[in-house]
Formats: structure tokens, C-alpha cells, sequence
């Protein structure tokens, strides 16, 4: 990255900082950003990776564009970034909802090319989205609020975190099919039991897609 980006992105964060009225470091720790991590930033003058620069983003309410070119809005054209569309609706552990051709798109969320192709083994945004956690019954791992990436080509019911809708009540947890075509719905809380889905109860059973990626929520 150039030392011109390099020094507006660097201008704009003292700007972001000086506007909280917290200390750097302080400010650091409520967006999420660890101390060793953020003295390489601020004081080294590095550029943040993208889940540093998503939580600035989140924290903050700007854009990433902004942030290191001093655009205020995010382009689907950009040559680096692709926007995931986050959708109205909820995945929990109690009430939710999903219907794919009624979801409002709130917007676009932006995660490098570079981050598409070496953490998620993806080509293209094609397929992706992005949903909100609601409920505890995946912590630590998912919390309440939480955004949660879903790749929706991924219909194949292999062990791993899945958003899923049983008898009109859109979820995510962990699940695993036995060899006799039950499934077993697990929550990473040890306060919640696992649940058998039986075979022969999967009538209402509907894969949205695999979990492939979480945005933790920091609270403010």
C-alpha cells in the first residue's frame, strides 16, 4: 500500500480517535483491536488487516473507502472490496424469521478479494450473506448481535455451524447427521441440551446455508 494511503488512512484514524474523546489505546480496546495489534498501527504507522479494519468500520459508522481513501461511500465496483448484502432477519436459538425472496437488503458489507479467496476458499461473493445472531445459546463463539457470514452453496449437511429453518423458525448451530439420517443440533453454551432431529421429522427442515464466517459485537 502506498505511503499516500498510508498517511490519510493515519490522518483519518487520529481524527476517529480524537472525536471519541478517549485515550488511543483506550479507544483500541473498545473497538476490539489488541494492544500489541494497535501499537503497530499507531505507532508503527502499519495499515490494519480487514477484520481490524471491519471493526473500525462498525465502531465508527464509516466506511472502509473512507477510511483509507477518504470516500465517504463504499463502490461495488471497487478493484479490492466486494460487499456482502446483510439482510433483515434474525437467526436464534427462539423466534426468527427467513424468507430469501421477502428479506430487505439493509446493505453491503466489504471484505477483500484477498480475504474472500485465502480464509474462505471463495472466487466470488456469489452465494454469500449476512445475517444477525440473536440469543446465547452459541457462546462463546456466537454472540447475541453478532453478524454471521452464510455461504449459501453449501447445502451438504457436513458436521460444522449451519443456518437452518425448522418449522418456520430460522436458527444456527452446530449439527451433525448420524449414520441412521438423524441429526444432532448442538449449542456451544453448555447451558443449552443437544436436540435429535429425527429422520422422519425433517419435513419442516430447511438448510439456508454453512456459517463461515462470525463479526463479533462489541458492546459500547
Amino acid at each position: 500500500m502506498n505511503s499516500e494511503i498510508r498517511n490519510d488512512f493515519h490522518g483519518r484514524l487520529a481524527e476517529m480517535i480524537e472525536n471519541s474523546k478517549m485515550e488511543p489505546f483506550a479507544w483500541a480496546k473498545a473497538v476490539g483491536i489488541p494492544g500489541a495489534t494497535f501499537n503497530r498501527i499507531w505507532n508503527e504507522g502499519s495499515i490494519p488487516k480487514s477484520e481490524h479494519l471491519i471493526r473500525i468500520s462498525e465502531h465508527e459508522e464509516v466506511s472502509i473507502d473512507w477510511m483509507l481513501k477518504g470516500k465517504e461511500t463504499f463502490s461495488q465496483e471497487s478493484a479490492s472490496y466486494v460487499g456482502i448484502p446483510r439482510f433483515a432477519a434474525e437467526l436464534s436459538a427462539g423466534n426468527g424469521s427467513w424468507n430469501p425472496e421477502n428479506a430487505e437488503t439493509l446493505d453491503h458489507i466489504p471484505f477483500t478479494k484477498e480475504f474472500l479467496s485465502r480464509r474462505l476458499g471463495r472466487a466470488t461473493e456469489d452465494g454469500l450473506i449476512i445475517l444477525s445472531a440473536n440469543g446465547d445459546s452459541m457462546d462463546p463463539l456466537i454472540g447475541d448481535g453478532d453478524l454471521v457470514m452464510v455461504d449459501l452453496k453449501k447445502q451438504n449437511l457436513t458436521e460444522g455451524i449451519f443456518a437452518f429453518v425448522l418449522n418456520g423458525t430460522a436458527r444456527v448451530k452446530r449439527m451433525r447427521q448420524a449414520l441412521n439420517g438423524d441429526i444432532e443440533v448442538m449449542s456451544d453454551n453448555p447451558l443449552y441440551d443437544t436436540e435429535i432431529l429425527k429422520k422422519e421429522d425433517l419435513e419442516d427442515f430447511q438448510i439456508i446455508g454453512k456459517v463461515v464466517w462470525c463479526g463479533h459485537h462489541f458492546a459500547r
